[in-house]
């Protein structure tokens, strides 16, 4: 089995190369998911020797990108690169861990920001910058480029995609605040994509999405009045359950497109969903089941707190995609999901139990070095 760890390529420079492999062989680790794609933060780094506070660049690569791949949208390299290349130095002092590129797909917001008319808008035309919509073309090109680009990086075994869909509205953006209570049904009003390529998307899957958005208006409207009307279930109302199922087969499409793209020989893993738990992931367009078919593996998250509500999600992503699905899970080896091993080797259990065929952990420049030895217990 496949036993992984999260690294971003700050963390390998900052603390060494060699220094980060020995740990992680140390902990029973064998695979590296290396961020090679990546979108802003304010992170705190437990262990880092450079400072504890680090501001990733915002929507940058960690490779020297090949510019004729690419369409109006360009990569950018993030200015480390020109001083330090994590994937040739995982390559040199780690041959044998296996290599996945950890891709940040849609979620860009240095590319929102110059291509407003390729991100997401909402139902009152409103642009959500930090979310490349998938049912542009220019955007599908893109993220294509991107997994080819990536594919023919050194000691690249496999992309992993995140992000390979729609973002819901809230998404951890730059001091993202609001003084209304939004439930679920808001928050997935205001996160649905009603942009030109969307609008046709619909139509073409015998939709009305100008109506629908018209809809959606009218119902915020009121409810950022005063809250009084009831919002429209997402998911039961017809309408809105169709528009869902357009949107789910936007985002399976577009791994279908990159899954034929890419070399044969280079896996196509997809992180399919950040919420918690893991079936609320319809929000972004992911059906689990379609993804699992169409990529050659998923990796789900597994981020609820507490070993029931993690082993009750991992037993129903199971479900979801079937037996015979390709299915790693990522947990985290930290407070506030687990206390210690004993609870890390509980969720690691029910993973196995899952029929998981790899577990990674999440992250390592998060997490205290401590967790390094509650994972080599519980494995």
């Amino acid at each position: 089995m496949l036993r992984g760890m999260f690294v971003y390529p700050w963390d390998l420079q900052d603390e060494g190369t060699p220094k980060v492999a020995a740990r992680l062989r140390g902990a029973g680790l064998n695979w590296v998911s290396l961020a090679t794609a990546y979108h802003a933060g304010k992170f705190l780094r437990p262990h880092s020797p450079r400072g504890r506070v680090i501001f990733p660049e915002d929507g940058t690569v960690y490779f020297r990108p090949d510019p004729a791949r690419y369409g109006l949208l360009q990569p950018q390299a993030a200015r480390m690169v020109v001083e330090h290349d994590a994937l040739a130095e995982l390559a040199r002092h780690a041959p044998d861990l296996q290599v996945t590129a950890w891709t940040v797909g849609l979620h860009n917001s240095r590319l929102g920001a110059a291509h407003p008319d390729l991100a997401c808008q909402t139902p009152f035309g409103d642009v959500l910058v930090n979310a490349l919509c998938p049912s542009q073309p220019e955007v599908r090109r893109y993220l294509t480029a991107l997994c080819l680009d990536t594919a023919a990086q050194p000691g690249v075994r496999e992309v992993a995609i995140e992000t390979p869909g729609f973002q819901t509205y809230r998404h951890g953006h730059h001091h993202e605040f609001e003084l209304v209570d939004l439930p679920p049904a808001a928050e997935t009003l205001l996160g649905s994509c009603f942009c030109p390529a969307c609008l046709v998307r619909a139509r073409e899957a015998g939709l009305d999405g100008a109506a629908l958005a018209d809809r959606a208006r009218q119902d915020l409207d009121t409810f950022l009045a005063d809250g009084s009307a009831p919002l429209p279930d997402p998911q039961a109302d017809p309408d809105w359950a169709a528009w869902q199922d357009m949107r789910a087969q936007t985002v399976t499409s577009l791994i279908a497109e990159i899954r034929d793209a890419l070399p044969r020989e280079t896996g196509l893993s997809v992180i399919p969903s950040v919420q918690t738990p893991n079936n609320l992931c319809w929000r972004e367009g992911s059906d689990l089941a379609a993804l699992s078919r169409t990529a050659d593996r998923l990796d789900v998250t597994a981020y609820q707190r507490g070993i029931e509500a993690i082993a009750a999600d991992i037993a129903e992503v199971r479900a979801t995609v079937g037996e015979n699905a390709a299915l790693g899970f990522i947990l985290r080896p930290t407070w506030p999901h687990v206390t210690g091993a004993d609870e890390l080797a509980a969720c690691v259990r029910a993973a196995r139990d899952a029929g998981a065929d790899r577990i990674s952990f999440y992250n390592y420049g998060h997490m205290r070095l401590q967790s390094l030895d509650w994972i080599a217990r519980a494995l």
